[in-house]
């Protein structure tokens, strides 16, 4: 069995891309779903810092440092939004 199903991916993936054209000013069309986050605009501390305000706001709980030092893609975004952990087991 799958370990995502696609179209909650593909959900999860617009919500990312929906917060992350909000934070950062840019239309969610020019946002792709692999794209790094820093590579979007550059992204400063405050910009980095309102886009974990934003998933932390949308998920309803405190995202774990582990995850915040792991964050780098859309794809990201979207599994910490899905309540998913980026970081390795071990």
């Amino acid at each position: 069995m799958p370990l995502f199903h696609p179209l909650t991916m593909t959900t999860s993936l617009l919500r990312a891309k929906t917060l992350l054209s909000h934070c950062l000013l840019i239309p969610v069309d020019h946002i792709e779903d692999d794209a790094e986050v820093g590579d979007l605009r550059d992204v400063d501390s405050l910009m980095f810092e309102g886009i974990v305000i934003e998933i932390e706001n949308t998920i309803g709980t405190e995202v774990d440092v582990m995850d915040l030092l792991q964050l780098r893609t859309v794809r990201d975004v979207a599994k910490l939004l899905d309540g998913q952990s980026l970081s390795l087991p071990g």
